[in-house]
């Protein structure tokens, strides 16, 4: 497949989730851990995550590094990346003199494989406890209500727990 079939596939499938109003994954794709290399994409690359049914996906060889490894026949699903080049530009100073610099612009963008949790086999993944940044003006309803927020990572369709008679 050409890589401007993956983007465009990608793409499709984000558009798919406003057609079909499921909004679910776009919430679950809101917050981040940050124990995981999903949690450094973009926002709407962890939106495809979820849209293929999973917590956790990662490239090829990043799964070898966690001693995982992909079962044969599996697919990869794309996410999109950003396709970088470096250029050299000239600048004008004040004094009238000319400086060259380099910069790195994005020059377009690729489609990059990766693979579902669930389609690999291996070494079972150690979670760190991890902190979730929790949005400013979340705060002070939390503080109004006395609540404690501690972050765990759920599996499924679960977001998050409350007990009534702990406050926690």
């Amino acid at each position: 497949m050409p890589p401007s079939d993956r983007i465009k596939e990608a793409m499709e499938t984000l558009l798919k989730i406003f057609k079909e109003d499921n909004l679910e994954k776009v919430a679950r794709a809101v917050f981040r851990g940050g124990d995981i290399p999903a949690d450094k994409w973009s926002f709407l690359n962890r939106v495809l995550m979820y849209l293929n049914e999973t917590e956790d996906a990662r490239g090829f060889r990043q799964w070898q590094q966690v001693g995982r490894y992909v079962k044969k026949g599996s697919r990869a699903f794309y996410i999109i990346g950003p396709v970088t080049k470096k250029i050299t530009a000239e600048k004008s100073l004040e004094s009238g003199e000319k400086v060259r610099e380099e910069k790195q612009i994005i020059a377009g963008f690729k489609g990059i494989p990766v693979f579902r949790f669930e389609d690999t086999e291996g070494e079972p993944i150690i979670r760190e406890a991890f902190k979730v940044n929790i949005p400013y003006e979340f705060n002070s309803i939390i503080q109004e209500l006395g609540l404690k927020v501690q972050p765990v990572r759920f599996c499924g369709s679960a977001y998050g727990s409350y007990n009534l008679r702990i406050k926690k």
